[in-house]
């Protein structure tokens, strides 16, 4: 733990550093830096970000530099101070970085073969509707899970005008409520019949029908939440609005399929997209009403 304080505390004495090399005079940048993720040990990644890198650099006229290996926390300061133009986030990391300066998300990412939103449902033949739910068992996958907590419980406080408590308060709206561990325990908990109902992923319920795991003709879906914002990449507000086009015309015409068969765990359909303000909008009001602590969140 030590050693890694250590090293956040070097890395961002370093961007800071860097940030001095802009020409403080007209705005402009010499050298655009961008955080990323990648995988350890990870060799197709690591050319696949190459490729990126070097077109990238075509196409807006300066160098570009990848900084792997940078946490959210870590990356959000080195943008407040200067040292970081890009970073790749989540949408609870874009709200955290939104709360100490003007950053902007740029693209995020899109598939069709991943919609991600949580969905209610149930293994009971005698349940067919959300309204069927009340009143019987029901399943959330941990209070940290997104699709498997947040995203359903700000759904059912909106629908019910209950809070979190009355939710969870065995009796209220549910006979009992149960934290299930994981997505998959919660779809095969329903397939089962260990509990009438449960809140999970639409990407992991699709995960459990492909791997097997249960008979999609009897866990049924019973309703859904509103789309969950994917991640993606989060420009720093001193960075000059022409690059941030530049940069966002780039990443949203890109459709090299190795890339992003490479970085999205074989999904080679995944582009990169423009930003839908609603979703972020319903995130942010989300994170208000169940208090969520952003910095957790990364």
């Amino acid at each position: 733990m030590r050693f890694l304080l250590i090293s956040a505390i070097l890395l961002l004495l370093f961007f800071t550093a860097c940030a001095n090399e802009q020409d403080a005079t007209d705005g402009q940048i010499s050298t655009l830096r961008m955080a990323i993720l990648v995988d350890d040990g990870n060799a197709e990644q690591v050319n696949a970000f190459e490729d990126l890198r070097l077109a990238l650099e075509e196409h807006i006229g300066i160098p570009v530099e990848m900084l792997p290996g940078v946490t959210h926390l870590v990356a959000i300061e080195t943008m407040r101070t200067g040292g970081l133009n890009l970073m790749w986030g989540s949408p609870f990391v874009y709200l955290l970085a939104q709360q100490t300066m003007d950053v902007e998300r740029l693209v995020v990412t899109s598939s069709p073969n991943a919609i991600n939103k949580a969905l209610f449902v149930t293994g009971q033949e005698d349940i067919q509707t959300m309204e069927d739910l009340e009143g019987r068992s029901f399943a959330f996958v941990t209070a940290a899970s997104t699709s498997g907590f947040l995203y359903p419980m700000y759904y059912l406080i909106n629908r019910h005008g209950l809070s979190r408590d009355d939710i969870l308060t065995p009796g209220r709206l549910f006979r009992d409520v149960t934290f299930s561990g994981g997505n998959n325990a919660s779809i095969v908990g329903v397939y089962h019949g260990d509990f009438d109902g449960a809140a999970v992923g639409h990407i992991q319920l699709n995960n459990a029908i492909n791997a097997g795991l249960i008979d999609p003709d009897v866990v049924r879906v019973l309703g859904y939440t509103p789309n969950i914002p994917f991640p993606g990449y989060i420009a720093s507000p001193c960075m000059p609005q022409e690059l941030r086009l530049q940069v966002q015309e780039f990443l949203v015409n890109w459709s090299s399929r190795e890339y992003f068969a490479a970085r999205f765990s074989g999904d080679a359909d995944v582009r990169y997209v423009l930003p839908d303000v609603s979703e972020i909008e319903f995130m942010r009001s989300m994170a208000e009403i169940l208090e969520i602590d952003l910095a957790d969140q990364g």
